[in-house]
């Protein structure tokens, strides 16, 4: 299978090949679901977002730069939807943090040092819940930056935020989501 990043299959894309499109989708739709639910801690609205975000990349992808990454540009459209779909939320009066209502809330993670916590996959569970409880541009550094694990570069990109703006939002996220490890499950010194 060609890799879906490549030029080739762009090209081929803008010029209406429904096939290409296709590879585009197949090979970039589980990250942007995951991108998604991790900034909406909901299923179906990350599933709607995923959609919605390829259907905006096939009517716009005309004006899609190859001097950039397909995945960058991606990410900012997901990000994008995401935080209008938050801001849906709060207009209709909904929870602008909705977790899954299925998930039971965790129980206190039991562990003497960062390193036995890091492991654990329950404090990775937290961790992303915790960063649903997060304000959304806090919520959204956190996600790319930590979650994602991407360069400050492409965060600044996909945020149209500055790199100072990206470590100040980056620093108050990890130290709200570290008060709560702390104070919530007993967690001291987080590796946050």
């Amino acid at each position: 299978m060609t890799d879906p990043d490549s030029q080739d299959i762009i090209r081929r894309s803008k010029a209406g090949d429904q096939a290409a499109f296709a590879l585009l989708v197949r090979g970039h739709y589980p990250v942007a679901y995951a991108l998604a639910l991790r900034i909406l801690c909901n299923e179906m609205e990350a599933e709607d977002v995923a959609q919605e975000a390829f259907v905006r990349v096939w009517r716009h992808l005309d004006r899609f730069d190859p001097e950039t990454r397909f995945t960058t540009w991606l990410y900012r459209i997901v990000t994008n939807l995401s935080l209008d779909q938050i801001r849906s939320r709060r207009r209709k009066g909904g929870r602008v943090l909705n977790r899954r209502e299925d998930d039971e809330a965790p129980e206190p993670v039991e562990a003497s040092t960062p390193e036995t916590i890091a492991s654990n996959r329950d404090f990775v569970r937290i961790v992303n819940r915790l960063a649903g409880d997060l304000p959304e541009t806090q919520r959204v550094v956190f996600t790319l930056r930590d979650i994602q694990d991407l360069p400050i570069e492409t965060v600044c990109a996909i945020t149209g935020l500055s790199s100072e703006s990206i470590r100040t939002n980056l620093h108050y996220a990890r130290r709200r989501i570290r008060e709560s490890l702390e104070k919530d499950y007993s967690v001291k010194g987080s590796a946050l």
